[in-house]
């Protein structure tokens, strides 16, 4: 649990101002200097997660502004399910009304109605006057792993050898992995295909039309859908990718 508080920190240096949703925003330094109670409480955390959600939410309750509004954003996400962070911004008049808190009230139904469970919400994308779809992939009696990512994206680009594993593996008449490739100039995409041995089919120039339907915030995102277009699993990282088709597979 401590480490939380030093992910508080390092997004606060990282975004700064750019969290902000006041008319007239703090400066990095007011925005580190009103958070800072909160992230000398999170160093004595050392309980469950639990007691990390709830000194954000006494946190966001008592301070109805720039810092509050941006632990609404940057750290609830991860500590609340969607309907539960949904129903709290729209039970506070300051976070409802909030121009970039709806921003993610609107992620946040995204990610609601593409949790597992449910079924798949295409989109389409445009490159050198081809469009494709996720529907393209998805829905046609294959297991697809879609990774959405980026060639600016480190972490994504420390899951592709994962993703080039288990597609050299389990490619065929079942499974195959599909990028999308998200927020990203396609020359760019191309370039980092090719360093990187990429070999798995990609939707090109999605940029934003894949992350708006799933509610992505931050990439990776990886996602395994069914062969009839249900979602399995969404945030699969790691080794958990291999061990999740083993069981899909029966491999």
């Amino acid at each position: 649990m401590k480490k939380l508080f030093l992910v508080l920190a390092m997004a606060v240096s990282a975004l700064g101002c750019n969290a902000q949703t006041d008319e007239k925003p703090m400066t990095r330094e007011e925005l580190m200097t009103a958070l800072s109670p909160l992230i000398e409480q999170m160093k004595t955390i050392t309980e469950s997660q639990d007691s990390v959600r709830m000194a954000c939410l006494d946190f966001a309750n008592k301070n109805l502004n720039g810092a509050g509004a941006y632990v609404v954003q940057a750290m609830l996400p991860s500590l609340m399910k969607p309907a539960d962070l949904i129903a709290y911004i729209d039970g506070i008049e300051y976070y409802k009304n909030n121009k970039k808190v709806q921003g993610l009230v609107k992620n946040l139904h995204a990610q609601e109605a593409t949790s597992a469970g449910k079924m798949f919400v295409d989109f389409s994308a445009e490159y050198e006057g081809k469009v494709s779809k996720l529907s393209d992939y998805v829905g046609k009696g294959k297991y697809v792993l879609a990774d959405f990512w980026a060639s600016w994206c480190g972490p994504c680009k420390a899951e592709v050898p994962n993703l080039i594993k288990v597609h050299n593996k389990y490619a065929g008449e079942k499974f195959t992995v599909l990028g999308v490739a998200t927020w990203d100039k396609p020359e760019a995409t191309l370039k980092a295909m090719e360093q990187l041995g990429i070999n798995y089919p990609q939707i090109m120039n999605a940029q934003q039309a894949g992350s708006d339907a799933y509610g992505i915030q931050g990439i990776p995102e990886i996602i395994l859908f069914a062969p009839d277009g249900t979602i399995l699993h969404r945030g699969l990282r790691g080794e958990k990718i291999e061990k999740v088709l083993k069981e899909c597979l029966g491999e």
